[in-house]
């Protein structure tokens, strides 16, 4: 009878280990999806609210871009240049009820969905180093 509890507390404790190897790995890869979901989420709220004028790369290279001398979220002397305006608040502000040209998106957009924006703006900045 000792054997047979021998084999079962070895096998129970090789399952809990096997368990306790593979459960971070499953989270750590749900967090990648979330990640990932949440990428394509912000890209295409870009796409589809400020691309337009701005470009989908930030540039403000297009036809509208141009007619409402949209700024170039890529150039840091942009970035310098308007550093009064250009910290997150400010900038929620300015996609919230707009500036210039550009229409606020307070009533279009959820205070999230502005956030998202905010930070996609942001990376302009500092473009990522992996996409």
């Amino acid at each position: 009878m000792n054997r047979y509890l021998s084999v079962a507390l070895v096998c129970s404790a090789s399952a809990l280990l096997l368990i306790a190897l593979l459960i971070p790995r499953g989270i750590a890869g749900a967090e990648r999806e979330r990640k990932s979901f949440a990428r394509i989420k912000v890209d295409e709220l870009f796409k589809r609210n400020c691309a337009r004028c701005h470009g989908a790369d930030g540039r403000g290279d297009t036809p509208s871009g141009h007619f409402y001398n949209a700024p170039d979220f890529t150039d840091p002397a942009w970035w310098k240049k308007h550093s009064a305006i250009t910290n997150t608040r400010s900038l929620r502000s300015v996609v919230a009820r707009g500036k210039a040209g550009m229409p606020g998106f307070s009533k279009k957009l959820s205070k999230t969905e502005i956030n998202l924006l905010v930070g996609r703006i942001l990376q302009f900045r500092t473009p990522e180093r992996k996409r």
